[in-house]
């Protein structure tokens, strides 16, 4: 690089606006300034400031020219450093005007003629094979229409379509005679040395011209131009890498033994090192590149390879080895042929459009059947008996409902219907606990309740609500009252108002009136029956046995259906159980205020990591004892680049004494040699708060210090999972698996193994398959219609599954069905995507799994529009009928770990009895502008789902972190990168795009085309604004997200199947200091791809493949909860699934004493309000002892009181403690001291029981 000095003073202030642009030193434009000025408020955001490698590739270059900096005395404060690289330019210089060439310019054939001479003179002609000239200081290029004169990479030559004639300028010579040639087009390509007695090719490259196309007349290649070294010195090893492969594909011949991709992964360079052993030559080009596995650089460069390898010999036949159709002809994985269907077809504004049927299931056909996606779906194999529930019959018809309740249940106006019959006094005194009732519902118009009136499709309204009887009260006139647990109805579930296959199903729920206050106690007058309940019963449960079937509990604040237990049928009002014990590992946000307010809130709160040394209680307070493992960047001076999730440990800590809702969650910390490879998912940055250990805090010398890790694990600590113990695994079977990101983020996990996988798209398929590692992972290319209808019709196959093979499905079905970004989702072709969704509950249907998860994306989710078509609640239906536990989550990427703003909904299922997965724990921040978020309308007006922002244990990663290891490329228009193969644009950079970039400034960050034009008031020039679309068009409108550079402090937007910077809904797709469009590498960071992963196809079939993925953070933190629910059913004895899953180091060793999460939670919330007053704490402390700690409690508003009055508002204070006591700070030695000799004196008294030993733990 060139340096330029500059004083501060010439310029403006930092709102000022550069117009000059500075001539590098080779005569180019610098494309980029990187300012690192003292007096700005973006200091620090240079090359330096970012970590970027900025090594020189062209030393001699920079010596050359060393001594034509400009240099201005200025004091040092004052100082501006700009570096400058050699050259940006993308033109070569001898087409701009007033260039001066090293000597006159000739024609070709003159020139060529005149060589010739020399060589006949020197009468060694008639000796050589061919003869040569060398071909200095030259570049390449290419003219095109949208590419005027454009340097390229000569890997290009013959390889690109559209850019087969190229041309190049410079000086042609033998011995002392040159030269200089212009607008030469070259015909080919010659490379030489191949074989392995050679090393490098480097002094082996050749073009032959056009005008030589038939004659042995080659031009050796030897040094570049300056402005064209950026292009040359990437191409060289590439060169060697085509030489390389090629060497090892004819060696692989030879032997008769086959290529493949795989070959590439370590065979490849071990042969390499064999074969060359200390070559310098060899051991520079292996150097550069940063692994030993070669698969990602082999797929950018197969076009230069595929055409290297049919021009030698002795490898050609290699051209028919798998490794050329996994990675080019995408034949490895055959299409399944699909069978001859009648189309569907409809009419649309004169145009006709056609789409093939979706097949389905009967079951799945009647759930769907009357929505607009039914025109579409099919059955398959009618003549096949189907291993699936029969249509949905009602087995309580409408009328008998009616007689046996005495309440009407048709529709109409409340005054027009029957007057309601309710018990008699008698009657009512003889119910008893354990006893359903029903209740008239609250009226919409006389009281002030929330709910509507609501009832599943094709099911009539029904007027009442049922209720358990967990007490009975007896007044003193003797009129009873009663405290009910509520039945909810699947419309006032995530059903809605959907088509529901059973009416005769209830739910019971965890929303009770014990904790209300007595206004919402169901009153003896107001009771209208008592009813026969099957419990645990299924759809065939008869009349004679039940009037209403339970088989499943409905937890209200999580929207969240479970297995019924018994112990549900008793509301639980004691102390929650707690979800850790000692010895785990915790997060907890030691905040100073005693109160968190529930209220969604953006600002940033990190809650750090600890060790919970014991758990005590005073009467029926808890207190948990903790103390803080310590980040180790934070403490070792010597690793300021540690892992953000790598802790260390030490037994001499501090120690916190906190209330246990301090306490955010369980995290998993797991012990590690220093010198062992951490594994996933502990090697994650923290993703599924997993973190590790390799070093402890001992004071040494009178100081502290990081010392490595070497014993065992301290006895007393339960550290996570060892992700190398045996585990029975789920066979999984994923659907629109896309390139695998989802599928593979799942078995990250540690519980999920994909066996099969589908997907229409041969690149998607191919890609899928080139990143496993399991060979009993079978690939299905083909609609998923046409999997289904083979399985329905018995046609198994290796990649076709068996009902009862199937333990796991996952699919991301097609989301432009649901998408905010498709404009028209009512033609066919989107209709189609749409009623995938009820082909995957068709699968489910058919293969009945152990659990399973769909991905969409969150506009899936409906509110109170168009819902007689919500595709969603309608799965809801369609799988809790099937008996499934489910749950909606909504899985912000951000929060998870991922650099990208990505919202994509969730849902999850588990079969029945099975442990049921909770959501994952966030373990990122939110970053600066997120918003509360509530998706989706229930009856009762409250959402499906909510964004919290909870405290977590690390801050979003941004883009720039995201990326600061990835060189700076400049333009990208060299188009190779050999440390980060994949570090290239997938989009084609026109003259007319390159100068609408550079005048898109870089600071403030985030400028785009709106906000540089600003309707003329901006800083963008009325010259520059004609590089844009005329005013009128969407891209150049005032809101249009066009041209705008991304900020590099808040995550990538979501990643689209395309790059379209100029895009004027997607947006922010240029690079904030580099004047480029976003590359792949970027594209696949902001996805959570792994560096060595390998996605094929062009580069542009790249982009669509990471921008149709699950964002790998988000998978794996799915992953880990279906491990923990996995895990924790397989030591249920109860199930029978297993003797238990043995581990380590306490990792595992207690999960069959693990309790399920059951109805138990401690924040109920009711139906008539949405306000929650959770349960206060008063207490006094008097030093040193506890004298008085007391509970009480404010009653929320109820699903009764409605009816009645208004729920009062609490006038009680929050109760508080002391610092000592809530745990805010650490305690002092004394403090300390004086809590232990207060916990003896109350054991003493019997008061206080140590619960290290009795804790209920709900989860690993």
């Amino acid at each position: 690089m060139g340096s330029l000095n500059i004083p501060a003073g010439s310029r403006g202030g930092p709102e000022d606006t550069w117009a000059s642009l500075v001539e590098a030193q080779a005569g180019g434009p610098a494309a980029e300034l990187d300012l690192l000025d003292p007096f700005s408020p973006f200091l620090g955001s240079g090359a330096e400031a970012e970590g970027l490698d900025r090594e020189d590739s062209y030393p001699e270059l920079l010596a050359d020219n060393a001594s034509d900096a400009v240099s201005f005395d200025v004091r040092p404060r004052q100082h501006i450093s700009v570096e400058l690289p050699v050259s940006t330019l993308i033109t070569p210089r001898s087409l701009f005007d007033g260039f001066t060439p090293p000597l006159p310019p000739v024609k070709e054939r003159e020139a060529v003629a005149a060589l010739m001479a020399c060589v006949e003179a020197q009468e060694t002609a008639a000796e050589k094979e061919f003869i040569e000239f060398e071909l200095d200081r030259f570049t390449f290029y290419v003219h095109h229409r949208l590419y005027p004169y454009e340097m390229r990479p000569l890997h290009h030559l013959a390889t690109k379509t559209g850019n087969d004639k190229f041309y190049f300028d410079g000086s042609l010579s033998i011995g002392s005679v040159k030269h200089y040639l212009t607008r030469v087009e070259v015909a080919e390509l010659p490379i030489g040395n191949y074989g392995p007695d050679h090393h490098s090719t480097n002094d082996q490259i050749w073009v032959r011209s056009t005008l030589n196309r038939n004659k042995e007349i080659y031009y050796l290649l030897k040094k570049p131009a300056a402005e064209y070294a950026r292009f040359h010195e990437p191409f060289l090893w590439i060169a060697d890498l085509g030489k390389h492969v090629v060497d090892f594909c004819a060696w692989h011949v030879a032997r008769k033994r086959e290529v493949t991709l795989n070959s590439f992964k370590e065979s490849f360079i071990r042969w390499l090192d064999k074969t060359h052993a200390k070559e310098p030559a060899f051991l520079r080009w292996w150097r550069q590149h940063p692994s030993d596995d070669y698969r990602t650089s082999v797929v950018a460069n197969i076009d230069f390879i595929w055409k290297e390898i049919n021009g030698e010999s002795q490898a050609s036949k290699a051209a028919n080895h798998r490794f050329f159709n996994e990675t080019l002809h995408f034949t490895q994985y055959k299409r399944n042929i699909p069978l001859k269907v009648d189309m569907i077809e409809e009419g649309k504004d004169g145009k006709k459009e056609q789409q093939p049927p979706t097949t389905v299931t009967p079951y799945i056909k009647e759930c769907f059947g009357h929505m607009i996606i039914g025109k579409l779906l099919r059955l398959a194999g009618e003549d096949t008996p189907l291993d699936t529930l029969p249509p949905p019959v009602n087995k309580v018809k409408h009328e008998e409902r009616q007689v046996v309740a005495g309440v009407p249940c048709g529709r109409g106006h409340r005054a027009a219907q029957a007057r309601p019959q309710f018990l008699s006094k008698e009657m009512v005194n003889t119910i008893k606990v354990g006893d359903t009732i029903s209740t008239p519902r609250d009226g919409e118009e006389d009281t002030d309740t929330k709910w509507r009136t609501a009832a599943s499709k094709d099911s009539m309204e029904d007027h009442r609500w049922f209720a358990l009887v967990q007490k009975v009260h007896v007044a003193r006139n003797g009129d009873r009252s009663f405290d009910v647990s509520w039945f909810y109805r699947p419309a006032e579930t995530p059903c809605c108002e959907m088509k529901y296959p059973w009416p005769n199903e209830l739910f019971l729920s965890d929303h009770c009136t014990c904790m209300e206050d007595r206004r919402s106690r169901v009153k003896g007058r107001e009771v209208l029956a008592t009813h026969m309940i099957d419990w645990f019963g299924n759809p065939n449960t008869s009349p004679s046995v039940g009037e209403f079937f339970v088989r499943q509990t409905y937890i209200i604040e999580k929207r969240r259906f479970q297995t019924l237990d018994d112990s549900h049928k008793k509301c639980f009002h004691g102390l929650p159980p707690l979800k850790f014990k000692v010895g785990d590992a915790v997060l907890a946000d030691l905040s100073s205020t005693d109160e968190v307010s529930e209220a969604f809130s953006p600002t940033r709160r990190l809650s750090e990591v600890y060790e919970v040394v014991k758990i005590f209680r005073q009467d029926e307070t808890r207190f948990v004892r903790l103390r803080q493992l310590l980040r180790r960047r934070q403490v070792d001076p010597l690793a300021p680049n540690a892992a953000p999730n790598e802790l260390v440990y030490t037994d001499s800590g501090k120690l916190f004494v906190v209330k246990p809702d301090k306490v955010e969650g369980k995290c998993h910390v797991r012990f590690f040699r220093p010198s062992t490879p951490i594994p996933s998912p502990y090697n994650r940055g923290g993703t599924g708060n997993m973190f590790f250990i390799t070093h402890k805090l001992e004071e040494q010398d009178g100081e502290l210090r990081c010392l490595p890790w070497e014993g065992e694990c301290p006895s007393s600590f339960r550290q996570g999972f060892d992700p190398s113990c045996p585990l029975p695994k789920l066979k999984g079977l994923d659907l629109f698996c896309g390139g695998g990101n989802f599928g593979r983020g799942l078995e990250d996990g540690g519980a999920i193994e994909m066996r099969w996988a589908n997907d229409i798209w041969e690149k998607a398929i191919h890609t899928y398959m080139a990143n496993t590692d399991n060979t009993t992972t079978h690939a299905f290319l083909g609609s998923v219609d046409d999997l289904l209808r083979q399985a329905i019709e018995g046609k198994y196959a290796s990649n076709v599954p068996r009902p009862g093979e199937v333990d796991f499905i996952s699919g991301g079905s097609p989301c432009p069905g649901f998408s905010l970004l498709t404009v028209d989702k009512t033609t066919l072709h989107q209709i189609k995507n749409q009623s995938l969704v009820a082909s995957f509950a068709s699968f489910v249907d058919f293969y009945r799994p152990k659990y399973g998860v769909l991905e969409n994306v969150e506009s899936i989710v409906q509110a109170r529009h168009n819902r007689k078509e919500d595709v969603l609640s309608q799965l809801f239906c369609a799988l809790v009928g099937l008996g499934y536990q489910a749950q909606l989550i909504l899985g912000d990427a951000w929060s998870h770990g991922a650099p990208q703003c990505r919202k994509r909904v969730f849902l999850y299922f588990a079969a029945a009895g099975l442990r049921m997965p909770e959501p994952p724990m966030l373990s990122h921040s939110h970053f600066p502008g997120v918003k509360s978020r509530n998706l989706g309308e229930m009856c009762n007006g409250e959402p499906f789902i909510k964004r919290e922002s909870p405290a977590t244990a690390f801050k979003y990663v941004s883009a720039s972190e995201a990326t600061a290891d990835l060189p700076n490329i400049m333009d990208g228009k060299p188009d190779s990168c050999v440390t980060f193969p994949d570090h290239r644009l997938a989009y084609g950079c026109t003259s007319q795009m390159r100068m609408q970039t550079a005048v898109i400034p870089h600071r403030p960050y985030g400028m785009k085309f709106a906000t540089a034009w600003r309707q003329g008031r901006g800083v963008m020039t009325r010259g520059d604004r004609e590089l844009f679309p005329e005013d009128g068009k969407s891209r150049s409108s005032v809101i249009s997200q066009g041209w705008g550079r991304l900020d590099p402090r808040d995550t990538f937007h979501t990643v689209t199947t395309r790059c379209n910077p100029t895009d004027a809904r997607v947006g922010a797709g240029l690079h904030w200091n580099q004047d480029r469009p976003l590359t792949l590498q970027e594209m696949r960071r902001a996805q959570g791809y792994l560096d060595h992963e390998v996605i094929l196809g062009s580069a542009f079939d790249q982009w669509k493949v990471v921008g149709n993925s699950v964002a790998r953070q988000m998978a794996l933190a799915l992953g880990l909860q279906f491990r923990e629910a996995w895990v924790e059913s397989l030591n249920d004895k109860s199930l029978n699934l297993s003797a238990g899953v043995f581990g380590e180091d306490g990792d595992e060793t207690s999960t069959a004493n693990v309790d399920s999460d059951t109805a138990t939670d401690s924040s109920r919330t009711t139906r008539a309000s949405s306000r929650k007053r959770p349960r206060s704490l008063a207490a006094e402390i008097h030093s040193p002892k506890i004298r008085r700690l007391q509970s009480t409690s404010t009653p929320p508003g109820s699903r009764r009181s409605s009816r009645n009055a208004s729920p009062l508002a609490s006038s009680e204070p929050r109760g508080s403690l002391t610092p000592s006591a809530a745990g805010v700070g650490p305690m002092s030695p004394d403090a300390e001291a004086e809590l232990e000799e207060m916990e003896r004196e109350l054991e003493d008294l019997g008061q206080l029981r140590d619960e290290d030993t009795a804790m209920t733990v709900v989860h690993l």
